[in-house]
């Protein structure tokens, strides 16, 4: 496995070599000090990933020597893999690849025929450039480990991606009283964020859940950057105040 050193690496993955060739000269363009190799097929794509990872492969759903879209299942289901893959053509099929959307490490777009439509789709994944801490990351919870306690000052916000959470709020005998559930698909924490205070309650999971944890640092962007989580935080905000 070679060393990225800094450089930004692209993988191209398409039998199309006209398509190739338009993609790295606007890569080239962009950022003249990016590595960028090329991949005809599934195979092809398989073994360059696995001995230089990219930071960014930019694919079509069809790939010769493989099912469509088994590349994007490939990198997905490696947990360790940090690559960000743009997907031209095709849609999110499974529940692996909407997951891969929902994290931001998986794009489906058009053709990408103009240059305006790949630096639009670059801006997207600049993310992928960063060695630091992600903007966002997966937390696991087991049944009945605490997510979120009642007075402390943490700002992290979550994403429940699967599984069941409860609110519970102490009442002035001390006695934990329920405030309500958390489901899949909605927010949780974002009030003390916004509030800038403390947790107002201790949340658990029911069951064995799993969430995307966002820094309170990069969460504003986050929002803004995928209008999919901002209409779920909205959603979430409005379900808070009717008191559901």
């Amino acid at each position: 496995m070679i060393k990225t050193d800094g450089k930004k690496f692209f993988l191209l993955a398409s039998a199309e070599e006209p398509k190739k060739r338009r993609l790295k000269g606007w890569i080239q363009e962009r950022i003249p000090e990016a590595v960028i190799y090329t991949a005809s097929d599934y195979m092809e794509a398989l073994i360059k990933i696995k001995n230089a990872p990219p930071h960014v492969m930019v694919t079509d759903y069809e790939l010769g020597k493989g099912r469509p879209g088994q590349i994007l299942d490939t990198v997905l289901s490696d947990e360790a893999s940090k690559v960000v893959m743009i997907t031209m053509g095709g849609l999110a099929r499974t529940d692996r690849e909407r997951d891969g959307v929902t994290l931001g490490r998986l794009h489906f777009v058009g053709q990408l025929e103009t240059l305006e439509e790949w630096l639009q789709v670059l801006n997207k994944v600049e993310h992928a450039f960063k060695s630091e801490a992600q903007q966002y990351t997966v937390r696991h919870l087991k049944a009945g480990e605490v997510l979120i306690k009642e007075g402390d000052t943490s700002q992290q916000i979550y994403i429940v991606k699967k599984g069941l959470l409860r609110a519970t709020r102490r009442d002035s005998s001390g006695a934990p009283r329920l405030l309500g559930e958390i489901r899949e698909g909605e927010f949780v924490g974002e009030m003390a964020y916004f509030n800038e205070e403390a947790r107002m309650a201790t949340v658990e999971a029911v069951n064995d859940s799993e969430l995307v944890e966002i820094q309170p640092a990069v969460f504003e962007k986050v929002i803004y950057q995928r209008p999919s989580w901002a209409k779920t935080l909205f959603s979430t905000l409005a379900k808070r105040l009717k008191g559901k």
